[in-house]
């Protein structure tokens, strides 16, 4: 059977994709080749690797894949790169899901001539509703694109943006799953401030939270167009409303900006 995809490296999100691509029926289970990261983490996910039906690998075979997927940390890049060794032009497609490592720089450490695209997935892959940046000037063929595209759509929705704006996609999408969390806690507490029992506060936030993004997603309506629809001049919305609009744009956009700085400061310091 053809090898379609090796993962080195396969941690969460790895797994997360590995694992999407089969729910997807993308791929078989035994079209997909894992070389684990060392240590007693890589003894766990080599059993889990073949409790899939998933073939394990060394460097020397990754050749005979048709993409290669690089899930190590960032850190440990360079000495993965040297196992691997060069990669040709017509050989296996090199898709990163790394942060802070340029497509120039993994071509240039696996020999200068290898086909690399950037992707940046967010944690929702493990439930398959991550959102991925493609990064749209990768030096790679429309086929490649389509072959990237598939394995980003099993774990949810795709987007593509030149490589330049990956450290503003991790600050909005890749670190914002925890600032919705982050907002959801304070809705919590708030709920609680305000004589709500905790089980209660809980469940009418995170069920609100829920329903309102069921709503934005079914709907196709825009936010500002669903807020005027709960909102009634005078009424307890607004109240609240008034509140938010005080200070809520310039604390998120403060937010979203630094997370993009620090994205920057580490690909340089990388």
């Amino acid at each position: 059977m053809t090898m379609e995809l090796a993962i080195v490296g396969f941690g969460s999100l790895g797994r997360s994709i590995a694992h999407g691509a089969v729910q997807a029926k993308f791929l078989l289970p035994a079209q997909i080749c894992v070389i684990p990261e060392p240590g007693a983490a890589g003894e766990e996910s080599r059993t889990h690797a073949r409790d899939c039906g998933m073939q394990l690998a060394t460097h020397d075979g990754l050749r005979d894949a048709k993409v290669i997927m690089l899930s190590v940390k960032p850190q440990s890049f360079r000495e993965v790169a040297a196992a691997i060794g060069e990669i040709p032009h017509d050989g296996p497609l090199v898709v990163s899901i790394m942060a802070g490592i340029s497509s120039a720089q993994i071509q240039t450490a696996l020999g200068g001539k290898a086909r690399v695209c950037r992707v940046m997935p967010n944690m929702a892959a493990s439930v398959r509703r991550a959102v991925t940046a493609i990064a749209l000037d990768a030096q790679i063929t429309d086929a490649d694109f389509k072959r990237v595209e598939g394995l980003c759509g099993s774990i949810g929705a795709s987007v593509r943006v030149p490589e330049s704006l990956f450290d503003a996609v991790t600050a909005a999408s890749g670190s914002g799953p925890a600032f919705l969390y982050r907002f959801l806690e304070s809705w919590e507490r708030a709920g609680e401030h305000i004589g709500l029992p905790k089980d209660v506060a809980q469940t009418l936030a995170r069920e609100t939270l829920f329903g309102a993004a069921e709503l934005l997603r079914v709907s196709g309506a825009s936010p500002r167009t669903l807020r005027a629809k709960v909102t009634s001049k005078g009424g307890t919305t607004a109240a609240g409303m008034a509140h938010l609009d005080a200070g809520l744009d310039v604390m998120v956009e403060q937010t979203l900006t630094s997370a993009r700085d620090r994205s920057t400061e580490l690909s340089r310091d990388g």
